[in-house]
């Protein structure tokens, strides 16, 4: 089923994942960040991106973990001790924050899972091809690029094992040599498709007139709706930590990290920013329902 957040014009969902990276590198609290993950987490469930989740989940949550451990074990200031290893004090303070850091990873990494399954390729030309055609294709091809490859790379490797070419049997340097020769091989193909592409793009008149789209969007008034609610909200959210709301101070000791009553106010208009699609998603999921 496609993502009923897809439907919206590509510039409302752009600035909702503008708005979502830089709130979770200005709101640098723990229950803000947790919220954000377990919403953002939510929201992949109803776009139908679990088997993507799955995929990325123990890789994201590794990193996520790597970032938690790393802080404390380098950094050591704070005032409360915790405990030391290899006679380095690891303290409350450096913990936590390693535990903020990760969690602002997390929060990214699943929305730029939600970004993929909302705005597409061509949705990304519409929206910069006209400001500068070269650096958008070029920056389409780059975020496709390792995917590609590594699709294509699964291919050859069941192509090759009929012929005797594996990775997991024989000696240290058999298997070297196979993997170059799968290396060979994915090379050989990526450049033999980018000539072929690049020559379609001439025999196309690429780059010689204002570049045209082959979808038009429009908005409607749902569109605009959600664009003022996006920017309203986005603006209390940036404006808010500059009065030191939505910021916990960990250095050089840890505040509560109970809500108070201005962060209480901030924190509902950060909730409802990251719910807007998630409304938008179980709304359609109840229609669909309803209608079987």
């Amino acid at each position: 089923m496609k993502s009923a957040f897809s439907s919206v014009h590509p510039i409302v969902s752009l600035l909702y994942f503008i708005g979502v990276a830089v709130m979770s590198m200005m709101l640098l609290h723990p229950v803000f960040l947790a919220t954000s993950v377990c919403l953002l987490l939510l929201l992949n469930i109803l776009q139908g991106s679990g088997a993507l989740m799955k995929k990325m989940m123990m890789a994201s949550i590794g990193m996520a973990v790597i970032v938690a451990i790393a802080n404390p074990l380098f950094t050591h200031r704070g005032s409360t001790m915790l405990f030391y290893l290899f006679d380095n004090p690891v303290t409350l303070e450096a913990t936590l924050y390693g535990i903020t850091m990760a969690l602002s990873f997390l929060t990214i990494s699943f929305a730029f899972i939600s970004y993929n399954a909302t705005i597409s390729s061509h949705k990304f030309l519409y929206l910069f091809s006209r400001i500068s055609p070269k650096a958008a294709l070029l920056t389409m091809i780059a975020i496709r690029f390792v995917p590609l490859f590594l699709r294509r790379l699964s291919y050859i490797t069941l192509v090759q094992k009929t012929k005797g070419v594996q990775l997991e049997v024989g000696s240290l340097r058999s298997r070297v040599q196979n993997g170059m020769k799968l290396l060979s091989v994915l090379l050989v193909c990526s450049l033999e498709e980018a000539l072929q592409t690049a020559d379609s793009m001439q025999a196309r008149g690429f780059g010689t007139t204002k570049r045209s789209a082959y979808i038009r969007y429009r908005m409607a008034r749902r569109d605009w709706f959600l664009l003022s609610i996006f920017i309203i909200l986005l603006f209390f959210c940036v404006v808010g930590p500059i009065f030191g709301a939505g910021v916990l101070s960990i250095y050089p000791k840890v505040e509560p990290l109970a809500l108070q009553t201005k962060d209480g106010v901030l924190y509902t208009a950060f909730c409802l920013y990251i719910s807007v699609p998630i409304i938008i998603e179980g709304r359609e999921w109840a229609w669909w329902h309803m209608q079987k």
